[in-house]
């Protein structure tokens, strides 16, 4: 997105719309699926011979779970999106699509769980465990040492 500073009222504009979701540079990420474009609005003003943006970003998408696997739907949101633009001399236009972007993917979770209660993927034979049991049986907890308890010295 591209601010024109010639046009900017001295009292500051807000601005509404949508981006291309392309602009996240996601596309070879096998775990996420764009699903929608970035939607904004913003309040712009020059402060100082900066200029200042603030308001709300947010992008619909799709994630791969980290427990199961599956793809699930949900929205990214920096509500504080907040950024400082310094103008120098004869600057006609600002791009802020470097900060649209930044805010969206500090906002992406690390590690993300379609369901607090996701069961994962059965370790043995990486059945869904959120479809129903598999036909491995129970895992005998034995803890990380637990192939030592039947070495005999």
């Amino acid at each position: 997105m591209k601010i024109k500073i010639s046009k900017l009222p001295v009292e500051g504009k807000t601005f509404s719309g949508e981006e291309s979701a392309a602009i996240l540079d996601l596309d070879d990420d096998p775990r996420v699926r764009l699903e929608a474009p970035i939607r904004y609005r913003i309040y712009a003003q020059i402060v100082s011979r900066r200029l200042i943006v603030r308001g709300t970003v947010r992008v619909e998408l799709q994630l791969q779970c980290s427990r199961c696997a599956e793809f699930f739907s949900t929205t990214v949101e920096e509500s504080a999106f907040l950024r400082a633009y310094d103008l120098p001399e004869g600057v006609e236009t600002v791009d802020i699509s470097d900060g649209l972007r930044e805010a969206l993917i500090l906002r992406l979770p690390n590690f993300p769980v379609c369901d607090p209660d996701c069961q994962g993927l059965c370790p043995r034979c990486g059945h869904n465990l959120n479809d129903g049991p598999c036909g491995c049986g129970p895992v005998e907890e034995r803890g990380p040492w637990g192939a030592l308890d039947g070495l005999k010295l």
